[in-house]
């Protein structure tokens, strides 16, 4: 999870600014915050350098170190540097920063809208896939949450969707935040063994199939 992200060819390394991502080495290639990040920056040829730490001795020391610093007040990863001076924390505000920054949002204020209502609902159903991974919460109550979330997504599609595979994408047709954050969450939940792709309904089958598919993360999820 720790290798740099290969820019594509039509990507925009040459014209953006320098990036650090500082994140978990987490197992089996789960992404969690970070991945829905570096699957945001793949998608869109985003070259970034990740420093990885590990749970269980590096990382209480990076974080007691972010907040006696006061460079991250949560305390959270992942945590990007961007630039020569602004370090930005929360991942879904950070994607949606970088996307204004860099001019590769949605070209109507509608679709980036509908990004935020897709980003706005995975964050429930991100807390619960935590919960049941991680921290034993209760399974069988999670997929049956998590089925419900899916048709719940599905619905969104339909209604706000503006792009006939993703809710909303770029002038150029690419993926944006909200279809990061449910592609990288239902990758974790099949990675976690919670669901198959057999239980994701129509829309976001297809969201998930296309955004998969993009060769920078193909070729990651497969390196």
């Amino acid at each position: 999870f720790g290798r740099r992200n290969k820019a594509s060819k039509m990507g925009l390394s040459s014209s953006q600014p320098k990036i650090t991502v500082e994140y978990l080495a987490l197992p089996n290639k789960i992404g969690a915050r970070g991945g829905v990040t570096r699957f945001f920056f793949l998608a869109h040829g985003i070259d970034a350098d990740w420093k990885l730490y590990e749970t269980s001795e590096e990382w209480p020391k990076r974080k007691a170190e972010l907040l006696k610093t006061g460079a991250n007040p949560c305390g959270s990863v992942p945590i990007v540097f961007y630039g020569d001076d602004d370090t930005l924390v929360q991942h879904i505000s950070t994607l949606r920063f970088i996307a204004s920054d860099l001019g590769i949002g949605s070209p109507d204020k509608r679709g980036n809208y509908a990004q935020d209502v897709v980003a706005d609902e995975y964050n429930g159903l991100r807390d619960a896939w935590v919960a049941a991974a991680f921290m034993g919460a209760d399974k069988d109550t999670f997929v049956a949450l998590a089925k419900d979330k899916l048709k719940a997504f599905d619905g969104l599609y339909a209604k706000y969707g503006s792009h006939d595979t993703y809710i909303s994408a770029s002038k150029d047709g690419k993926p944006l935040w909200g279809d990061a954050a449910l592609f990288g969450l239902t990758r974790d939940m099949i990675l976690t063994g919670h669901l198959s792709k057999d239980d994701l309904p129509p829309r976001v089958l297809k969201m998930y199939d296309a955004f998969a598919a993009i060769p920078a993360v193909n070729d990651w999820i497969n390196e």
